[in-house]
């Protein structure tokens, strides 16, 4: 396992970068509790097609409302408090919806986010995949971060890694999960860390690219 491509490109950025964790502290972490699961869970949705910062002022804003929570979007008679609240995130008028819809999927389906923790993992992954607005990416990323269950997420800057590095010539969504996973111990830990080594990696690159030009 030590020898091949991918899992040696893990130890390198964990010699480079150290851990993950000092890094992204909360989605990380070794324990979570359901309230950091659920802001995790909201996040990844809110973080499509933007950046953490936008995403970020939503959170908060949602946090002043009392509405940082899966079952209190679920209780809402209309979105339009909602709308307002994500705005800073892009896409108000999909990702309100979007959020509505997951929040009162997990809340009808299982009552709670920890309920769905339970639930087998092809089954919760499969059924996340039939939420609208909700692709593999970020279907993954909640799988992952906020479930802390082993599904490997693939992104752009894994594809530019295993473009770069030689690892793959398909740099498809499901070739690329496959791929990795076959490739790594299946630990839900080294699959978080590794992937947040990657996006480390990837941003600190852009950062060299943009000081040169």
């Amino acid at each position: 396992m030590a020898s091949n491509k991918i899992y040696q490109r893990y130890l390198e950025l964990r010699e480079k970068h150290g851990s993950p964790e000092k890094f992204w502290p909360q989605w990380c972490a070794s324990k979570k509790s359901p309230t950091l699961r659920e802001i995790i869970a909201i996040g990844a949705i809110l973080t499509q097609r933007t950046t953490w910062h936008n995403a970020d002022l939503a959170l908060r804003n949602l946090k002043k409302e009392g509405l940082l929570s899966v079952n209190k979007i679920a209780e809402l008679s209309n979105l339009n408090c909602l709308t307002k609240l994500v705005q800073p995130a892009g896409f108000y008028q999909t990702k309100p919806q979007r959020l509505f819809d997951f929040c009162s999927f997990i809340v009808k389906e299982y009552g709670n986010l920890e309920n769905f923790r339970k639930e087998d993992l092809e089954i919760a992954r499969e059924k996340l995949l039939t939420l609208k607005g909700i692709g593999p990416e970020t279907a993954d990323t909640i799988l992952l971060y906020a479930l802390d269950r082993p599904t490997f997420v693939i992104d752009e800057y894994t594809k530019r890694l295993a473009k770069r590095r030689g690892l793959a010539g398909n740099v498809s969504y499901d070739y690329l999960k496959e791929l990795f996973e076959k490739n790594l111990p299946r630990e839900v830990k080294i699959y978080q860390g590794f992937h947040a080594l990657i996006i480390i990696e990837g941003k600190g690159e852009e950062g060299s690219i943009m000081r040169k030009v």
